[in-house]
């Protein structure tokens, strides 16, 4: 075989396994959904201001800084489908050495200290983002609610605080999760 029918033939098929994986892509679609975006925003920034004031969030600018860099680009990058105008993205520190990062509904996200000493690289610090980014862009928390109940947001808080008790773990964990049902429920009831 001549070298230039060899390196068609290689070409050929470079071409036809890039085209087989494109075609074999899982396509992602957001879960049924009862609530807005704008409950997601509002069940997010009350949850977000218990966290704030239970959790030892980092004041470090250049942290902060570097975190915002980061998730600025990961949500730049969210497909359209997507997007939802109302969520803001903000990307804080949180002065814990547990290797953890959770996100609020509605774009508030909070990366532990412990997670971003331990990457290697902004590549690893990137890839927990993004995966915490993609809860909220597919606005998984209220979607959960939906498939689970047809009751009140309200219990949304509940099941949010009960997951970031488990992820942020411990006493700290307990903490926050009663005061994010706390602060919550507190702006549901006064709706």
């Amino acid at each position: 075989m001549s070298r230039v029918r060899v390196k068609s033939t290689l070409i050929a098929a470079s071409l036809a396994a890039f085209v087989a994986t494109a075609a074999a892509q899982t396509q992602v679609s957001a879960p049924k959904n009862k609530y807005s975006p704008a409950d997601d925003v509002k069940l997010g920034r009350e949850a977000a201001q218990e966290v704030e004031k239970e959790m030892p969030v980092m004041r470090d600018s250049q942290v902060n800084a570097y975190l915002d860099r980061i998730g600025q680009r990961l949500a730049e990058n969210i497909p359209a489908e997507f997007r939802h105008s109302e969520f803001r993205y903000s990307f804080t520190g949180v002065n814990m050495k547990e290797i953890n990062a959770f996100a609020l509904p509605g774009g508030p996200m909070y990366i532990n200290r412990g997670m971003i000493e331990k990457a290697h690289n902004e590549g690893e610090v990137a890839g927990v983002m993004a995966h915490e980014l993609s809860h909220v862009a597919l606005r998984h928390g209220t979607a959960q609610q939906t498939k689970a109940t047809p009751y009140a947001i309200g219990q949304i808080a509940g099941q949010i605080a009960g997951n970031l008790g488990k992820s942020i773990g411990g006493s700290m964990g307990n903490t926050v999760g009663r005061a994010i049902v706390r602060g919550a429920l507190g702006g549901i009831l006064r709706r």
